[in-house]
């Protein structure tokens, strides 16, 4: 997993977090994205989202660690969800369940127009 970008937040105000996401996501990067994950939700994000359009390939090691950071986030009160991934991982996705627990979106404005409506009510994490 490549970390050319940096996670950011997108705004300076609206506590949004993205972890941005690059390559092969699998047993030799998926515990470096677990804890970029958790990073971001202590840093009191309202909002994390995954950006996966640089995902590659994702296995089992992967999506533990999307569900990890999901149930990271629910217990401190975040909103989260994943942003554009690449066919094949949307394909793992669905044969698991999974898109069915992990919100998906195709982009990054979509997910925040969506995702901030429900936490406008919530309090940060």
């Amino acid at each position: 997993m490549s970390r050319s970008k940096r996670d950011r937040g997108t705004g300076p105000h609206d506590g949004t977090q993205i972890v941005t996401v690059r390559g092969e996501l699998d047993l030799a990067t998926a515990d470096s994205l677990y804890r970029r994950g958790r990073a971001a939700i202590s840093r009191h994000a309202r909002l994390l989202l995954l950006d996966l359009a640089g995902v590659s390939f994702c296995d089992s090691c992967g999506l533990s660690a999307f569900v990890k950071i999901a149930n990271e986030a629910d217990a401190a009160g975040c909103q989260y969800g994943l942003v554009a991934p690449q066919p094949l991982v949307i394909k793992v996705l669905r044969i698991t369940g999974l898109d069915q627990r992990l919100p998906v979106f195709r982009t990054i404005e979509e997910a925040r127009l969506r995702l901030l409506a429900l936490a406008g009510s919530a309090p940060s994490c």
